[in-house]
């Protein structure tokens, strides 16, 4: 009696943790990049290119000021080059980023056209809530030392 209990219980409990169609594709679609809206302020919703860029205009800067302090020159000291070096690195960045940007989709392709010649592999996914806890876990039990038998 007290088994068909529990599965009740946790039947009811896995359903109240089921949540809408609606409401899964809206967190998919926060959470996969470049589903976001873009803000400048903010490099997390940047494509990759950019953030490459960014990431490298960021480090080579740093650089640039680290060098000129540790060499005690002034911040203009040789600019012109240094702000070319800066833009090719930054260019560098920006193409590591598209390539980056390329595998993803590349790699996203290859999947996709798997996942459609071979569906029969993928019908677990069709279940958006998947299992509760307790089916996943196995029956369990206990073995006391203490009640082992001794032949």
């Amino acid at each position: 009696m007290n088994d068909k209990f529990y599965v009740g219980q946790n039947r009811k409990m896995a359903e109240t943790t089921r949540v809408s169609e609606k409401e899964l594709e809206r967190r998919e679609g926060f959470i996969r990049a470049g589903h976001r809206e873009r803000h400048v302020i903010d490099p997390f919703t940047w494509s990759y290119p950019w953030k490459g860029a960014g990431v490298m205009l960021g480090v080579s800067t740093a650089a640039l000021y680290l060098q000129n302090r540790w060499n005690k020159k002034p911040y203009y000291y040789a600019i012109v080059p240094r702000l070319l070096l800066i833009g090719a690195a930054s260019a560098m960045g920006y193409a590591a980023g598209a390539l980056r940007e390329k595998h993803y989709q590349t790699r996203d392709a290859v999947i996709e056209h798997y996942m459609q010649l071979h569906p029969e592999d993928f019908d677990h996914f069709n279940d958006r809530n998947g299992r509760s806890f307790s089916q996943v876990l196995l029956p369990w039990y206990p073995r006391r030392t203490q009640y082992t038998r001794y032949d």
